[in-house]
């Protein structure tokens, strides 16, 4: 049967007869469905073909390091990301790839009556490989990225540090020129995994940079998911909130008049959703910031119209949501009151 051969095949001896599993062409006769596998294997047998993947993987790893998959030349060469692998390395690469198909393969099947630790090990190894990666290889990258996702959404163990890998590529990936709506809704998806980044840490202030990249990004803010995502920012810290209308503020002078309905449509959502602190921070330091200016900038200023545009919009609310007309009445006052007393 294919299931015990396929089994067999999972080691460094028998690389080609695990590549062709693997790689079976879809036209074939007798396609093998490794999820189909998956399902049917006993419990006992996903244990023992998870151990002999990993075993695989880490002996590939020793072998052919990532760092040597790169054509070697002058330090400058090395350094580029786009450079070709080496030819020698194809080889390594299809089985990572193979490797990284069986885990992605073995999520769905993943629940409590199975240990899945050494699967878990090996998503760890191909998650850390991933930032690595020559750019030629986007199609293992796309790949592992995938089974990284996967494992996010099933919220196995570890989903974190898999999660955070992938959230900072696809941020990344959806400020790139190239990019499409698709990514910024893989990108809405993953949007959790920011809760698990330290704001305090160093580590995180590139990820700070990217997140308010998005800000001044049209496709972030004219795509739902986008803005759902960008709302979501206000969340994170309540230091952040305030780089965020910064970073709006300063940026109102570039955006179109066609913007700005989005743009308030952000600050409404994130007003609703946050609470205690950051309530006090998004009310004082933004919405009411934009009174002031609404109030006090003359008319001759490029951003009065659109300040007065974002006000508008939170008008408009008040009609028809519970606890908004409140806010405004609230956040008007002091302002209005120093106004009158000049």
């Amino acid at each position: 049967m294919k299931r015990e051969e396929f089994l067999q095949v999972v080691s460094k001896e028998s690389i080609e007869d695990f590549l062709r599993f693997t790689q079976t062409p879809k036209n074939t006769l007798e396609p093998f469905d490794l999820n189909e596998l998956l399902q049917e294997l006993p419990r006992k047998q996903k244990e023992v073909l998870w151990e002999k993947l990993t075993h695989l993987l880490k002996e590939t790893l020793v072998e052919k390091p990532v760092e040597t998959w790169q054509m070697t030349g002058d330090d400058e060469n090395n350094d580029c990301m786009d450079v070709d692998i080496v030819p020698e390395m194809k080889q390594t690469v299809a089985v990572i790839q193979g490797v990284t198909a069986v885990v992605t393969a073995s999520i769905p099947v993943v629940d409590e009556t199975v240990n899945y630790k050494v699967l878990l090990e090996c998503a760890f190894i191909l998650n850390g490989i991933l930032p690595a990666l020559p750019e030629s290889e986007k199609n293992l990258q796309g790949a592992i990225q995938h089974m990284c996702e996967m494992w996010w959404e099933k919220g196995l163990e570890g989903k974190e540090q898999l999660g955070k890998t992938v959230f900072i590529m696809l941020l990344r990936k959806s400020l790139n020129k190239a990019a499409t709506g698709a990514d910024v809704v893989r990108l809405w998806n993953l949007h959790q995994t920011l809760l698990y980044f330290d704001y305090d840490s160093e580590d995180s202030n590139e990820v700070k940079d990217l997140l308010l990249e998005c800000f001044m990004s049209v496709r972030h803010i004219k795509k739902e998911e986008g803005r759902r995502f960008l709302s979501f920012l206000f969340s994170w810290n309540v230091n952040f909130i305030k780089m965020i209308h910064g970073t709006v503020k300063n940026q109102l002078q570039f955006f179109p008049r066609s913007l700005m309905e989005y743009i308030s449509e952000v600050y409404f959502r994130a007003w609703k959703k946050v609470s205690g602190e950051a309530l006090k921070i998004l009310e004082h330091n933004c919405i009411q910031d934009f009174m002031h200016h609404g109030i006090h900038l003359p008319r001759s200023s490029s951003v009065h119209s659109k300040v007065r545009e974002m006000l508008s919009y939170f008008h408009k609310q008040s009609k028809v949501r519970q606890g908004v007309e409140e806010m405004l009445y609230r956040l008007y006052q002091p302002i209005l009151w120093r106004a009158l007393r000049v």
